[in-house]
C-alpha cells in the first residue's frame, strides 16, 4: 500500500512539475522584457498590418479606388453595348482605359480593412473612391504563409492565450484589436512568400523586420 501511495505521489508531482514548466515556457515566450514582443505602435506591427491590408488596386480600371475592390462575380457594360461578367481577376485584362464602363449595381465591395459593404449606385461608389489615398500603404510584394500562431499576455488579468490565424483578414483584425494591456509575440519560425514565389523563413522579430523591409518595394504597385 505504501508503494502505491509513493507511486501516486510521484505521478502527481510529475504532472504538477510539467504544468508549471509549460506555464513558465509560455510566460518566457511573451515576457515583455524580451525582444520577441511586438508593440502595437511599433514599426514591425505597422509593416505586418500593411502586408495584410486588403489590396484593392487590381480592379481600379473599373471602380477607380485603390482602398477597396468589388467582390466577384459582378457584371459590367462596356461602351454601352457589350455585357461582361467579371468572374476572375484575369478578366480585367480585356478592359482598356479608354472603355466606357458601367457597373450593374448593387455590388459588394471589400474595403482595405477587409470589411464588406453593399453599394447600390455610382454615387455611393464614387464617395468611397474619393476617400482613398493616392498612394496606399499596403505591401503587395510580401505575403504571410499560414497558419501563424500568436501568443498573448494580458497584464490586467494575467491571462495567457494563443491565437491561430489562417488568413490576412484574421491577422488584420487581431493587430487592430490589441489594447495597451496586451503583450503579443509570434510563435516562430514563420515563412514569407515574396512576389517571385520564393519562401523566406524568419526566426525572430529582427529577422522578420529585415525580411519585410528588404522586399516591401520589390514589385510594382498597381496603384494609379
Amino acid at each position: 500500500m505504501e508503494k502505491i501511495r509513493f507511486y501516486m505521489f510521484r505521478v502527481i508531482m510529475s504532472v504538477m512539475f510539467l504544468m508549471i514548466s509549460c506555464q513558465e515556457e509560455e510566460r518566457e515566450l511573451i515576457d515583455p522584457t524580451l525582444d520577441n514582443t511586438i508593440a502595437k505602435d511599433s514599426q514591425l506591427a505597422e509593416l505586418m498590418r500593411n502586408i495584410v491590408t486588403h489590396d484593392g488596386s487590381y480592379d481600379d480600371i473599373v471602380d477607380g479606388g485603390n482602398c477597396y475592390s468589388i467582390n466577384l462575380p459582378y457584371t459590367i457594360t462596356r461602351n454601352s453595348t457589350e455585357v461582361i461578367i467579371i468572374n476572375q481577376i484575369e478578366d480585367y485584362n480585356q478592359l482598356n482605359q479608354s472603355d466606357d464602363i458601367q457597373i450593374q449595381f448593387p455590388v459588394t465591395i471589400t474595403r482595405d480593412n477587409h470589411a464588406e459593404e453593399i453599394i447600390d449606385n455610382d454615387i455611393e461608389l464614387q464617395l468611397i473612391a474619393d476617400s482613398c489615398m493616392v498612394q496606399d500603404d499596403d505591401i503587395e510584394c510580401v505575403d504571410f504563409v499560414y497558419p501563424i500562431v500568436f501568443a498573448t499576455f494580458n497584464s490586467s488579468n494575467n491571462v495567457i492565450n494563443t491565437v491561430e490565424v489562417l488568413h490576412d483578414a484574421q491577422v488584420f483584425g487581431f493587430m487592430e484589436n490589441l489594447d495597451e494591456n496586451t503583450v503579443v509575440s509570434i510563435n516562430y519560425p514563420i515563412a514569407l512568400r515574396i512576389s517571385t514565389g520564393e519562401l523566406l523563413d524568419a526566426g525572430h522579430n529582427e529577422e522578420l523586420l529585415s525580411r519585410i523591409l528588404a522586399f516591401e518595394t520589390s514589385c510594382e504597385e498597381n496603384d494609379g
